[in-house]
Parts: structure tokens; C-alpha cells; sequence
């Protein structure tokens, strides 16, 4: 009998079964610092990395003096079964959905925000057609790293200083694009 004719077992059932549970095991502890740690929902740079760039999520709004009248603005971040449709108060084809405010130069916008959806959100008014970015100084409601969960609102103004067409958007990335995005019209 040769050293080549011994019989050698390299692992048994019990064993490899063991060494599963462990990799399981750190696939799920990886998971969970993964999701519990990073902004894993949206597609932009931490607050770290923006501050490093000398990158900030507000864009300076001029002062102005508010010379017109209050104007109360009711909106609910909502979404449709699948998600697919996100809006503001309604969903599209209903009563309410995206309210367009018309407002003059000095009137004071007041936004009650509150998150009625699943998702999490956050608010802002801005100037830019599209995207997310280039919200106004002091009309922001949570952020995209610190979003509104479900259930949780918010106050934020705006007192629009020249005429022209401003937005109001979910300021989480890919949200105006799913229909959270309204329009505010100044005279």
C-alpha cells in the first residue's frame, strides 16, 4: 500500500455546511453596514465629497423684502401602488396633482410640506428646467442625504424677487423625473 492509496477525505457535510452559514453570515453583516451607512438610494456625492469639492446643494438667493401678500401652499409628496408616478397632492389625470401657484414679485410663498408616501423625500424651489440641483437658499425642506421619511413634514418660504417661471421639485434625484415637479409662475 502506497501513500497515494489512503483514502483522504477533504471535507465532510457538516463542515461545508458551517463554512455557508459564515459566508451567509458576512454577506448579510456587509449588507447591513452597506445600506445602514450609505446613501445607497441616491447617485450624488456624500456631504463630504461635496465639501471637498466646494460644492453646496443651495444656490444664494437675493434678499428680498416681502411687499405683497402671504400665499399658503398645502403640499403632500405622494406616489402610485408601484411607484412608477410620484406627485404632489394627486397623482396625474386627478384633481390637484402639481398645483401651479401664481404669485407676484414680493409675495410670500409659505410651503406646508408633508411626506403622505412610502419613500422618502425632500423639497426645494428652484430655477433649473430639470435636475435636482440648484435649490434656492432658504426654501429647501430636508435634503437628499437627509431626507423626509414617511409621515415627517416641514415649513420652508419663498419670496420671489423678479418675475419669471420657478419650480418646485423632490429634491431626491430621479423624483422630479417620476412627476414631483410644479410650477411657480411670477408676475
Amino acid at each position: 500500500m502506497s501513500e497515494y492509496d489512503e483514502t483522504v477525505y477533504r471535507t465532510s457535510p457538516g463542515r461545508a455546511a458551517k463554512l455557508m452559514i459564515i459566508l451567509v453570515g458576512l454577506v448579510v453583516v456587509g449588507g447591513v453596514i452597506f445600506f445602514a451607512l450609505g446613501d445607497y438610494w441616491i447617485s450624488e456625492l456624500s456631504p463630504a465629497g461635496k465639501a471637498f469639492a466646494g460644492i453646496t446643494d443651495e444656490e444664494a438667493a437675493p434678499a428680498v423684502a416681502q411687499t405683497g401678500a402671504d400665499i399658503p401652499v398645502t403640499l403632500d409628496f405622494i406616489e402610485s401602488k408601484d411607484f412608477r408616478t410620484l406627485a404632489f397632492n394627486a397623482l396625474p389625470g386627478e384633481p390637484g396633482n402639481n398645483p401651479t401657484i401664481n404669485a407676484k414679485v414680493g409675495d410670500r410663498i409659505i410651503f406646508n410640506i408633508l411626506n403622505a408616501g412610502k419613500s422618502f423625500h425632500a423639497f426645494g424651489v428652484t430655477l433649473n428646467e430639470e435636475g435636482f440641483g440648484g435649490i434656492l437658499g432658504g426654501t429647501s425642506v430636508a435634503a437628499a442625504n437627509n431626507p423626509l421619511k414617511p409621515g415627517e413634514g416641514g415649513t420652508s418660504q419663498f419670496i420671489p424677487g423678479e418675475p419669471g417661471t420657478y419650480y418646485y421639485i423632490c429634491t431626491v434625484p430621479g423624483h422630479r423625473e417620476l412627476g414631483m415637479v410644479g410650477t411657480i409662475i411670477v408676475e
